[in-house]
Parts: C-alpha cells; sequence; structure tokens
C-alpha cells in the first residue's frame, strides 16, 4: 500500500511538471505555421503568377505567327500594320498588354506568288510580373518568346 501511495504523489508531479512545459509551447504552433506560409506559400504564388503569364504570352505569341502568316498568304502586300494591330489584338485576349513585339516575313520562292511559302516570325519580351515596378519597364529582366508559322500563298501577285 505505500507503494501506492508513492506511485500516485510521483504521478502527480509529473502531471504538474507538464502542464507547466505545455504553457511554455502553447501559441508556438501559430508562430510555426504563419513561419512556414511566409517562406513557402508566397514564392509558390508567385510562380504561379508568373507561369501563367508566360503561358499566356506563348499562346497570344503563337496565334499572332499564325495570324500574321495568314494575313500576308492572302495579301499579295502584307501590311505590316495590319499584322501588328491583329498582334495586338491577341495579346489583349490573352490579358499580355504592353508587350514589345516584332514581326518578320521571310519567303520561300517569290513573295506573293502563288504556291510559294511565306513565314511569320514573331518575337515578343514578357517582363516577369513585379519588377517593372522596382526596375522601371526599360530595364526590367524579361523573357523572350518566339513563334513561326509558315503559310502557303493563295493570291497571285504581279
Amino acid at each position: 500500500m505505500a507503494d501506492d501511495g508513492a506511485t500516485d504523489q510521483a504521478d502527480a508531479r509529473s502531471d504538474r511538471a507538464d502542464n507547466g512545459t505545455d504553457r511554455a509551447d502553447s501559441g508556438a504552433a501559430v508562430v510555426e505555421f504563419i513561419f512556414a506560409a511566409v517562406v513557402l506559400l508566397i514564392p509558390v504564388i508567385y510562380l504561379m503568377l508568373a507561369l501563367s503569364q508566360l503561358q499566356a504570352a506563348s499562346y497570344a505569341t503563337t496565334s499572332a505567327a499564325m495570324s500574321a502568316s495568314r494575313i500576308a498568304a492572302r495579301d499579295a502586300n502584307p501590311s505590316e500594320a495590319r499584322a501588328q494591330a491583329v498582334a495586338r489584338m491577341h495579346f489583349a485576349d490573352f490579358g499580355v498588354d504592353d508587350t514589345p513585339t516584332s514581326i518578320t516575313y521571310s519567303c520561300a520562292g517569290a513573295c506573293g506568288q502563288a504556291g510559294s511559302l511565306i513565314t511569320a516570325r514573331v518575337e515578343t519580351k514578357v517582363s516577369l510580373p513585379g519588377f517593372p515596378l522596382l526596375f522601371g519597364s526599360d530595364h526590367s529582366p524579361h523573357i523572350t518568346l518566339r513563334a513561326n508559322h509558315t503559310d502557303v500563298v493563295a493570291t497571285g501577285g504581279e
């Protein structure tokens, strides 16, 4: 019986000691969660934003190249202004505005002759999200996207 009383007293002391350490650790999980959220979630969210902007710009660049080659294939004298307007429309459709775009043409055979091939090359420079605010739009880091599309000339130019 004496052993039972000593054991009960030891258990009571250990319970009091455990309660004291529990109070010292209370609230630590919240701080750890906030720290983990800042360290892990914010970079992941930024990465998702950057990748989605690059994917949208990639789709817009490809669409602009296809439209530019089709414009040139159906018109004996393709208009650079018309191709740029269509490219701006594609970039606006994908939510990527104010990106510098260049469109160049090359021909396999005589340009404008029915049956010859014309290739449109579109090059776009896309800034990463947030960097133009830090460095200015002229000096911000960017990623260059290029797309080519070849089409057969349908009209005979004289």
